[in-house]
């Protein structure tokens, strides 16, 4: 058997009286060709992203209405949220000290903050908040801001942003057509198919450091979309703050970006203590690059073997 002969396929030119202008770069084209298989995907899914961004809020979250609680009237009206601010977060987390402080500072009575503890090792565990952290949001990484089931904010440096975050949005709710307790009644009545949650928030104190969290959601129940008159006496407490109702679709939500820059606000240095334990929480890398560099450098023998191959069979046909 010839030398020729065992030439890879990739040297096969149809037509043998005509070298094939192709075979003259194998490696390069062999580059160029990974390049379109990894990246072509990668741009068509943030196409797709974004063409569902602005129908996205819709179509997952329709209304939000709040009940402090108890209220001082004998019928308390459900309010309805400006905003509704879901942070996740965890007593070991010590990131999350500076949001949490930061989340406590909002006023605002019409917006609706929901504290989430969705890590097990927390003493403050919710198996409601987990679910909806890692099936509904798809979330990873703690601390987490998620605005209006819509946006999200990752890190303690993007985190920081969430007050710009809820100055440009424009979400109006709507699918509640009334809200009331009344004697630990509840009635409510809606035109969607969708069912109701309500979330139990009370404030809970922190396992190590000596402060309280407001606002932590420590319940959570689902009023069937046909049961429109519960009694809800005993699932309350006395330490019971706030309740929210929320209308909202079971389907996973897409959420964008909400962040001016991957790290937020916050210029990181290499000297910065924090840099280590923003990039672990950020999650700012790109998945694609990176697997395309990990496959290049495994190709990379490959192609310069072949290519030496190459011009030793193009110089014995000469």
């Amino acid at each position: 058997m010839s030398y020729r002969r065992s030439v890879p396929l990739l040297n096969t030119c149809l037509d043998k009286s005509r070298p094939c202008s192709s075979n003259k770069h194998p490696a390069f084209w062999l580059t160029v060709i990974l390049c379109s298989v990894i990246i072509s995907p990668v741009c068509d899914a943030q196409v797709s992203v974004e063409d569902n961004n602005s129908a996205n809020v819709q179509d997952t979250i329709l209304d939000v209405l709040i009940i402090d609680y108890p209220c001082d009237v004998t019928m308390c009206e459900g309010i309805r949220a400006e905003t509704l601010i879901e942070y996740y977060g965890a007593d070991w987390c010590e990131p999350c000290e500076t949001l949490e402080l930061m989340l406590d500072s909002i006023s605002d009575k019409n917006i609706a903050l929901i504290h989430h503890h969705p890590s097990v090792n927390d003493q403050s565990y919710l198996n409601h908040s987990k679910v909806r952290f890692a099936e509904q949001y798809r979330l990873i990484f703690i601390p987490s801001i998620v605005v209006d089931s819509d946006g999200l904010l990752t890190g303690a440096g993007q985190g920081a942003e969430v007050n710009q975050s809820m100055a440009i949005t424009n979400v109006t709710f709507s699918g509640i057509d009334n809200l009331s307790i009344s004697n630990g009644i509840l009635n409510w009545n809606t035109s969607s198919i969708y069912d109701l949650q309500i979330w139990k928030l009370e404030s809970v104190k922190h396992e190590f450091d000596n402060r309280m969290l407001n606002n932590t959601a420590t319940d959570m129940m689902i009023v069937d979309n046909q049961q429109r008159v519960l009694n809800i006496s005993d699932w309350v407490t006395n330490s019971t703050s706030r309740l929210v109702f929320i209308l909202q679709s079971n389907e996973t939500s897409q959420l964008r970006s909400l962040s001016s820059g991957s790290t937020g606000a916050k210029e990181l240095s290499e000297n910065d203590e924090t840099l280590s334990g923003l990039l672990l929480h950020d999650g700012s890398y790109n998945a694609a690059v990176v697997t395309f560099l990990i496959l290049l450098l495994c190709l990379l023998p490959a192609l310069i073997s072949f290519h030496r191959l190459q011009k030793q069979v193009d110089h014995e046909s000469e």
